[in-house]
């Protein structure tokens, strides 16, 4: 159970009563202060809302619960560093690619417009090579911004109709682009 709502009086009483208890655990399992408060006291704080409004935690003593939950955030956030998004190899743009001289930025492309409209057209005609006209003419028309019910109407069809035919042109496309 999270406490996310803000301390009551009680707790804001208690919790600064215990207070010393944090330090306690940072000094004993000899963490940074700087690096590890913001870790260890929010478990702390967790620890106080639950002590206080869960009765079965009574037969502890606080200091065994806020000690677990700060027990627990230490390992959570050890855990969480080893994680590959925390050890990624981290590279700059200026380096050298090899002994060409080129940086890695100046051979990264960059968007060309026309490029992107040849490839859109491309894809296009690929696409009318394996539906129908009706579900180009459809595609036509939700490229040009008409909703499904504009579409349905222009082509004499329900709505219903204009969905499968686009639901089929989705798949043919990406039988297209991933097949």
């Amino acid at each position: 159970m999270k406490c996310e709502v803000p301390l009551t009086p009680e707790q804001r009483l208690f919790a600064a009563e215990n207070h010393d208890l944090v330090y306690k655990f940072l000094h004993e399992k000899q963490l940074s202060i700087n690096e590890f408060y913001d870790v260890i006291i929010f478990a702390y704080l967790r620890s106080v809302c639950r002590f206080l409004t869960e009765p079965k935690l009574k037969q502890y003593s606080f200091g065994t619960i806020a000690w677990s939950s700060m027990n627990r955030a230490t390992y959570n956030y050890y855990r969480s560093q080893k994680t590959p998004k925390h050890n990624a190899d981290v590279i700059s743009l200026h380096i050298k690619t090899s002994e060409d001289g080129l940086l890695l930025e100046e051979t990264v492309a960059s968007p060309n417009p026309l490029m992107r409209q040849l490839e859109e057209q491309l894809l296009l005609h690929d696409l009318a090579k394996r539906v129908s006209k009706q579900q180009m003419n459809i595609v036509h028309l939700k490229s040009c911004g008409y909703n499904d019910r504009d579409i349905a109407r222009n082509q004499n069809t329900t709505m219903k109709r204009v969905q499968e035919l686009l639901e089929e042109v989705r798949s043919v496309l990406l039988e297209i682009c991933y097949g």
